[in-house]
């Protein structure tokens, strides 16, 4: 919980593509089990693409939480040696929005790849 409160407004955009994938990723086993399996592998596909701009935020969390770091160090009223270790300080906050991405990004995109093969499987059974 730590992580996610030093990420920021990141973090709650990623949880926010992890419930839209997961949601998703559902709906798309329902239309794949519910005879409709090509509806099943297109919901399926996009599920991925929103599991994985889950993932994604957090390289770019990170990024916004370096350049924070960088404009409050951009003053000459830090001496260099406390400088560096904010910078490090700060880079390591920052760098905690990857481990956000990738926790709460990777349970959606496995199931979101189950229902996209799902609807495949399903729908090429379907043609034969």
């Amino acid at each position: 919980m730590e992580t996610f409160k030093m990420c920021g407004w990141p973090a709650w955009v990623i949880l926010l593509f992890a419930i839209m994938g997961l949601g998703l990723a559902a709906l798309g086993f329902l239309l794949a089990l519910l005879k409709k399996p090509l509806g099943g592998a297109i919901v399926g596909g996009v599920a991925v693409l929103v599991s994985l701009g889950s993932i994604g935020m957090g390289p770019v969390g990170a990024m916004r939480g370096r350049a924070v770091t960088d404009d409050a160090l951009s003053g000459d009223y830090i001496d260099a040696s406390q400088k560096a270790k904010i910078r490090e300080m700060g880079y390591a906050e920052a760098d905690g929005c990857k481990d956000v991405g990738l926790a709460l990004g990777s349970t959606p995109l496995f199931a979101s790849l189950g229902a996209l093969a799902l609807g495949l499987v399903l729908h090429s059974r379907k043609k034969d």
